[in-house]
C-alpha cells in the first residue's frame, strides 16, 4: 500500500515504537554496559560459580528424585492392590478415629479471646474473683402470647415470683436435693471459689439477678439491719441477733401467706429504676409480662456438684459450661419443676415480641428460655458441626463425583479420585482426635477446602499420566508405521506395559508430580501463616490453619501413590468411557470439520494465522443439534429447575449451583476450547492487562471500605431456629442488653480508712457515683449497676416499741446529715442517730447485702475486708462501628487521670484507688474485631511474600515467582468488588478468604508455570501449556468449586457467602493463572527483545514455529 507521494505507508505502530526504542536506546545500552562489566568482574564470576553449583546440586536432586521415583512406581505397579489394601487399612487405622471429631470443637466464649489484648487481660482479672460468663433465663408470662393462650399474669405477681424463686433456690427449698433445690443453692460459695473438690457443696452460681432476687433481697432485708445494728453495738445487744430474730420475714424468699402480694408491690417500688433493668411490658397494657434471670457462673465448674456429662473423648465424667446448660435445661423438665414451677413446662406458638419478617425459622417460645451468649456459643458449636458432618461432606463428596463424571464420563474416574480425596478427610479429622488437636466451629471451612484440593492433586497426576501414555503409544505407534512401511511386521502394543506403566508415570511424577509437590508445599506454606501466633491472634482461625496443613500433607502423598495404583489396577484410559456422551452429544460434522483441520494443520508445519482470537465456528459449535450458546442456557435452566424442586436450596443458590455444574458439562463437551484460550494470551496481551489493570485498581480503591468494615453479629451469622439464638436477639431488643461489661475499683493500696474496709469508705462510694451518674451513664445505650445502685434500691424500714427509726434506703441512711447533727439539741429527729456513727452504719448497710449481692459486686474478704468492686456495664448488641465510639468514650472516661496499664488507671482521683478499662463482652467483640481485620490483613500480606520467596527459590527464577504471585495477587485484590457486589459482610470465615485463596489458586499458576517450564518460553510453548495444563485446572476448579458448593446447603448465609465468595474467587483465578498470567510472560518477552532493537520478531505467533502435535506425513512416490 502507498500514500499519495508513491511511497509506501509505513504501520503507525511500528513507527511510534521505533522512534520510543531510539530514544530509550542510551539507557538500554548503559545498562548492557554495566551488566556486561559485572559479569566480567569477581563477583560476575562469583556468580556464575554459585549458578554453576546450584546448577550441579539441581541436576542431583534431579537424577536422586528420577532414582526415587522409579524404585517407588515399579513397586507400586508391580502390586498395586497391595498397596491400596495396605493404605486403606492404614487409614482406617487413624481413620476410624474421625467418628469422635465432634468433641474435639470447643464451643466456649474464651477461644475466641484475642491473644494479649487488653480486654483478655481484664477479662482474666475479673475471672478470678468473680464472674464474666453469662447464662440468662429469658421468662414470659401468658400475658406476653397472642391469641387464645393470651392471659393477664404479671412477672411481679406473687405465683409467678415465687416459680421464679424456686427455679434460682431460696430458704424454702434449701432443705431439698437434687432438682429440688433450685439452681443457687449456696448463697455463699461464690459459685465454686469455696470448694477444692467436686460434690462439696458449690452450685457453680456465683450470683444470679432477677425481679424474684430483688424481691427477695428487699424482704430478708429488714432482718439483716436488724442483725448487723446488733452487731455494731446495739445498747444492750449481745450481738446474736436475737432482736432481730423476733423479724417473722428474716428468710430469703418471696413473701408468703396473706397481704404477701401488697408487701411485694411495696418493694417493688421502693427498687427504683433497678428493677426495671429485668422486667418489661412488651404489649403496653400496663403489665410486665417478660422477665430475665441472669447469672454469672463460674468459669471453672470442675469442683460443683452439677451433674456431670461423659467426654466422648476420653470416657470421663467432666463438668463444664456445656454440662451447667444440660443441668440448667434438665432442672426446667424435671418432676419438682412440674409440681412447682407451671412456667417451665408452658410453651407459646407465638408472642408480641417474636420478629414478624422471621416467623418461619423462630421455634415455638418456651415460657422460660436458657439462653444467653455461653449456651449461644455451645449450640452453634454442635449445629455447625452436624452441618458438616451430615450435610457438607456428604454432599460435597456426592457433588465432586458428579462432577468428576461429567468431566470424564468413567466411573474409574470416582475410584481413583474419589477414593484419596474419603481417606484423607478421614485420617486428617482422625488425626485431630488421635493427637487432641482442639478444634473450632470454623472447622466447617476445612472440609469442603480439602475435598477440592484432593481432586485437584488426583485429577492432575490422572491426566499427566494419560498424557504421557498417549504420547509413548503414539510414538510407538510412529515407529509401527515406518517398521510395517519396511515390511517389518509389529504387533499391536499393549497400554499397560510394565514398562510403558512405569515410564508414564515417572514422566509424570517428574512433571506434573513437581507441580503437585510445588503446589501441596506452597498451599501448607501459605496456610501456615494461619498458625502464627504473632500474626493471627484469634484461636479459631489458626485451628482451621493447622487442619488444612495435616489434610494438605496427608492428601498429597494419598494422592501421588493411590492414584497410579488404580490407574494400573483398573486399567484406565480417558478415552475409554468419553465416547458414550461424545458420539450421540456432538455433531458428526462438526467433528469431522475437526479432524480435517487438525489433519491440515499436521501437513504444514509453518503458516500464518489470521483467524480471530477464539474461532466461533469450532469452539461454539453444535451439541445435541443446538448452538452450544443455546445448550449452556438451557442446561443452566434444567439443572437450576431441578435443583429447585428436589432440595431445599434458595433461588440463588440453585441459580449457583446450576451454573456451576452446567459450565462444567458444556465446556467438558467443547474440545478445542482450550486450544484456543490458549491463543488468547498471544494475540490479546494488552488487553487483558489492560483489563486485569483496570479491575486491579477498582478492587484496590474499594479495598479498605469493603474488607474494614465491621464484623457483623447478625442472625446471618448463625444457624436460623436455634431457640437460645432467637431468645438472646429478642433480649437484646426488648431489653436494649445483652452484652455485660464491667470495670474494676481496687482500692487495696488505700487500705482500711474510717474504720471501714477499704471499698466500704464513702469517698470511694461517692466517687464511684459520681463517674456513673456524671459520665458513663450519659454514654448513650449504656445503663451501669454497682454498689451505689443496689443501696439505693434496698428500703429498709426499723421500728422500736413502735418508734420509727428508719424508713429510708441504705444509701439515703448513710448520707443522712442527722449523722452531723446528731448532738444538736434542735434536731430532736437527728438524736437517735448519736447512738451509733457513720463509720459503723456504713459497716452495717454493707452487712445487710446479702452474701448473693456481695459475691456479685465485691471481692471476698481474705482478712482485711472486700479491697475491689465491680461496677457492671450493660449496652446492647449493637452496629460495632457505633460500640467502638461507645467503648473510646467509655474508656476516655476511665482514663481520665491517666492509666499506666489496663489495670492501674487513676479516673476516681483518689491516692490509692484505681479503675481499669472496660472489659467484658462489647470489649472483647470489639478486640476480637480488630484482631480479625488485622490478621486478615496481616496473613495475606505475609502468605504473598512468603510464597514469593519461596517460589522465587523453587523456580530459580524470581521474574517467573513475581508473575505467579501477581497472577494470584490480583484476585485478593478483586474480592472487594464480588464483596460489594454480593453486600458481602465481613466475618471470621471471609477474614482467612487472602490467605485461603493464595493457598489455592497459586496451585493452578504452578501448574501453568512448570509446564511452560517444561515446553519452554515460546508462543508454541506458551500455547501448548495453557491449552493442555489449562484444561486440567479448569477440571480441578471446577470439582473445587462444586465441592465448595455445598455450603450453599448450609441454612447459615454468612457462610453461605463465604462458599459463595470462594468459588468466585476460584474460578477468577483459574482466568488468571491461564490468561493474565501467560500474557505477562509474553509481555516480558515483548518488551525485552524490543528493548533489544529486535521489536516485532519474539511475538510473531504464526512464524515462531508449528502449535500442532507432530503426526506421520503420508508419502505418496509417483512414477
Amino acid at each position: 500500500m502507498t500514500v499519495a507521494d508513491g511511497s509506501p505507508q509505513q504501520d503507525e505502530e511500528l513507527v511510534f515504537w521505533t522512534w520510543f526504542f531510539e530514544r530509550i536506546s542510551p539507557v538500554s545500552d548503559f545498562v548492557s554496559k554495566v551488566r556486561e562489566n559485572v559479569r566480567e568482574s569477581v563477583v560476575g564470576g562469583l556468580l556464575d560459580t554459585a549458578g554453576q553449583l546450584v546448577n550441579d546440586v539441581s541436576d542431583t536432586v534431579h537424577m536422586t528424585a528420577q532414582r526415587a521415583a522409579e524404585l517407588t512406581y515399579s513397586a507400586i505397579l508391580r502390586s498395586p492392590a497391595y498397596l491400596i489394601v495396605t493404605l486403606l487399612l492404614a487409614s482406617a487405622l487413624i481413620g476410624w478415629r474421625a467418628e469422635d471429631f465432634e468433641h474435639q470443637i470447643n464451643g466456649d466464649v474464651e477461644i475466641y479471646l484475642p491473644d494479649g489484648a487488653n480486654s483478655t487481660v481484664l477479662l482474666n482479672e475479673v475471672r478470678t474473683q468473680w464472674s464474666t460468663d453469662i447464662v440468662i433465663l429469658y421468662v414470659q408470662t401468658n400475658n406476653s402470647a397472642e391469641g387464645e393462650e393470651h392471659g393477664t399474669a404479671n412477672i411481679t405477681d406473687a405465683n409467678i415470683l415465687n416459680q421464679i424463686s424456686w427455679i434460682e433456690g431460696d430458704d424454702n427449698n434449701i432443705a431439698e436435693s437434687g432438682y429440688g433445690r433450685g439452681l443457687d443453692y449456696n448463697k455463699e460459695d461464690r459459685g465454686a471459689h469455696a470448694c477444692s473438690s467436686p460434690m462439696a457443696g458449690c452450685d457453680g452460681v456465683v450470683w444470679i439477678l432477677s425481679p424474684a432476687q430483688i424481691v427477695k433481697e428487699a424482704n430478708s432485708t429488714n432482718y439483716r439491719f436488724s442483725c448487723a445494728v446488733e452487731k455494731y453495738g446495739l445498747p444492750g445487744s449481745d450481738g446474736n441477733c436475737a432482736v432481730a430474730s423476733q423479724n417473722p420475714n428474716k428468710g430469703y424468699s418471696i413473701p408468703q401467706g396473706s397481704g404477701a402480694q401488697e408487701r411485694i408491690d411495696g418493694y417493688v417500688d421502693n427498687s427504683g429504676e433497678l428493677l426495671s433493668n429485668f422486667v418489661r411490658d412488651t404489649n403496653n397494657d400496663g403489665i410486665w409480662d417478660t422477665g430475665v434471670i441472669i447469672m454469672g457462673i463460674s468459669f471453672d465448674m470442675t469442683n460443683t456438684d452439677i451433674t456431670p456429662r461423659t467426654d466422648l473423648k476420653t470416657g470421663e465424667e467432666i463438668r463444664d459450661h456445656k454440662a451447667f446448660v444440660a443441668f440448667v435445661k434438665s432442672l426446667l423438665a424435671s418432676d419438682p419443676a412440674k409440681e412447682y414451677c407451671e412456667l417451665c413446662t408452658k410453651t407459646y406458638a407465638k408472642t408480641w415480641t417474636m420478629d414478624e419478617e422471621r416467623l418461619d425459622t423462630i421455634p415455638p417460645r418456651r415460657a422460660i428460655t436458657v439462653t444467653g451468649l455461653t449456651p449461644v456459643l455451645h449450640d452453634v458449636s454442635d449445629s455447625i458441626y452436624e452441618e458438616l458432618r451430615y450435610t457438607m461432606l456428604p454432599i460435597s463428596l456426592l457433588l465432586v463425583g458428579l462432577t468428576m463424571f461429567i468431566l470424564h464420563r468413567s466411573w474409574k474416574v470416582l475410584v481413583i479420585c474419589g477414593t484419596p480425596i474419603a481417606m484423607s478427610l478421614a485420617v486428617t479429622f482422625g488425626s485431630t482426635v488421635l493427637f487432641d488437636i482442639m478444634l473450632t466451629p470454623m472447622i466447617i471451612s476445612a472440609g469442603p477446602i480439602l475435598v477440592g484440593l484432593g481432586v485437584d492433586y488426583s485429577l492432575h497426576l490422572t491426566n499427566r499420566i494419560e498424557e504421557n501414555r498417549t504420547e509413548i503409544l503414539k510414538k510407538m505407534e510412529d515407529d509401527a508405521w515406518a517398521s510395517r512401511r519396511d515390511g517389518i511386521e509389529v504387533s499391536e502394543p499393549d497400554p499397560f506395559d510394565p514398562q510403558i506403566s512405569l515410564t508414564a508415570n515417572v514422566r509424570a511424577a517428574m512433571t506434573t508430580g513437581n507441580a503437585i509437590f510445588l503446589s501441596a508445599l506452597t498451599t501448607i506454606v501459605g496456610f501456615s501463616v494461619l498458625m502464627w501466633h504473632s500474626l493471627v491472634p484469634i484461636e479459631p482461625m489458626r485451628t482451621v490453619g493447622k487442619t488444612l496443613l495435616i489434610g494438605i500433607s496427608t492428601t498429597f502423598v494419598i494422592s501421588m501413590l493411590m492414584v497410579p495404583a488404580w490407574i494400573e489396577l483398573l486399567r484406565y484410559r480417558k478415552g475409554e468411557s468419553k465416547n458414550l456422551l461424545r458420539t450421540s452429544l456432538i455433531d458428526s460434522s462438526r467433528r469431522k470439520r475437526i479432524d480435517e483441520k487438525k489433519d491440515s494443520e499436521a501437513r504444514f508445519i509453518v503458516r500464518r494465522e489470521e483467524d480471530s482470537i477464539i474461532d466461533t465456528s469450532d469452539v461454539f459449535g453444535t451439541i445435541l443439534g443446538v448452538n452450544s450458546l443455546l445448550f449452556y442456557v438451557a442446561s443452566t435452566a434444567i439443572f437450576t429447575g431441578f435443583l429447585s424442586l428436589s432440595t431445599d436450596l434458595n433461588q440463588d443458590g440453585c441459580l449457583i449451583l446450576g451454573f456451576t455444574l452446567s459450565t462444567t458439562l458444556t465446556f467438558s463437551l467443547l474440545d478445542d476450547f482450550w486450544d484456543y484460550v490458549g491463543k488468547v494470551p498471544l494475540k490479546a496481551t494488552l488487553l487483558v492487562i489492560l483489563v486485569s489493570s483496570m479491575a486491579t485498581i477498582l478492587g484496590g480503591a474499594m479495598f479498605k471500605e469493603q474488607l474494614g468494615k465491621d464484623i457483623t453479629g447478625s442472625s446471618d451469622e448463625v444457624p436460623p431456629g436455634l431457640e437460645s439464638y432467637e431468645a438472646l436477639r429478642e433480649y437484646s431488643i426488648v431489653f436494649q442488653g445483652g452484652q455485660t461489661n464491667m470495670f474494676i475499683i481496687d482500692a487495696t493500696e488505700r487500705g482500711p480508712q474510717n474504720e471501714t474496709a477499704p471499698i466500704r469508705d464513702l469517698p470511694i462510694l461517692d466517687a464511684i457515683e459520681h463517674i456513673q451518674e456524671m459520665k458513663i451513664d450519659n454514654v448513650a445505650n449504656t445503663t451501669t449497676i454497682s454498689l451505689v445502685d443496689i443501696l439505693k434500691a434496698i428500703h429498709v424500714d426499723v421500728e422500736i416499741q413502735g418508734l420509727e427509726i428508719y424508713d429510708q434506703s441504705l444509701w439515703e441512711l448513710i448520707h443522712d446529715e442527722c449523722w452531723d447533727e446528731s448532738a444538736n439539741p434542735l434536731r430532736p429527729d437527728c438524736w437517735p442517730y448519736s447512738a451509733s456513727s457513720q463509720e459503723d452504719m456504713v459497716n452495717i448497710a454493707f452487712d445487710t447485702l446479702s452474701p448473693e449481692v456481695r459475691s456479685m459486686l465485691m471481692n471476698s474478704d481474705d482478712g482485711e475486708g472486700e479491697t475491689k468492686t465491680l461496677v457492671y456495664v450493660n449496652q446492647p448488641y449493637i452496629n460495632l462501628a457505633v460500640a467502638g465510639g461507645l467503648r473510646e468514650t467509655i474508656d476516655g472516661h476511665l482514663d481520665e487521670g491517666g492509666c499506666t496499664t489496663p489495670l492501674q488507671c487513676n479516673a476516681l482521683g483518689i491516692n490509692g484507688v484505681s479503675n481499669s478499662l472496660l472489659t467484658g463482652g462489647l470489649p472483647v467483640s470489639l478486640d476480637i474485631n480488630d484482631g480479625i481485620h488485622e490478621a486478615q490483613s496481616k496473613t495475606t500480606i505475609a502468605t504473598m511474600l512468603i510464597l514469593l520467596f519461596v517460589m522465587a527459590l523453587l523456580f530459580r527464577s524470581p521474574r517467573l515467582a513475581i508473575f505467579t504471585m501477581t497472577a494470584v495477587g490480583v484476585v485478593v485484590l478483586w474480592q472487594p468488588i464480588l464483596m460489594w457486589f454480593y453486600k458481602v459482610n465481613v466475618n471470621v470465615f471471609t477474614a482467612m478468604i487472602g490467605t485461603l485463596v493464595f493457598g489455592i489458586g497459586v496451585d493452578d499458576s504452578i501448574h501453568i508455570i512448570d509446564r511452560i517450564k517444561d515446553e519452554r518460553e515460546t508462543p508454541a510453548g506458551i500455547q501448548k501449556s495453557v491449552s493442555r495444563t489449562g484444561r486440567t485446572i479448569f477440571e480441578t476448579t471446577a470439582t473445587t468449586c462444586t465441592g465448595l458448593a455445598a455450603g450453599l446447603f448450609v441454612a447459615i448465609p454468612g457462610l453461605q457467602n463465604f462458599f459463595v465468595l470462594m468459588m468466585l474467587l476460584l474460578v477468577l483465578a483459574l482466568l488468571t493463572s491461564s490468561i493474565l498470567l501467560p500474557s505477562l510472560i509474553v509481555a516480558y518477552h515483548e518488551l525485552a527483545h524490543a528493548l533489544r532493537g529486535r521489536f516485532g520478531t519474539w511475538q510473531d505467533y504464526g512464524e515462531s514455529g508449528s502449535v500442532a502435535d507432530a503426526s506421520p506425513v503420508d508419502a505418496v512416490v509417483f512414477d
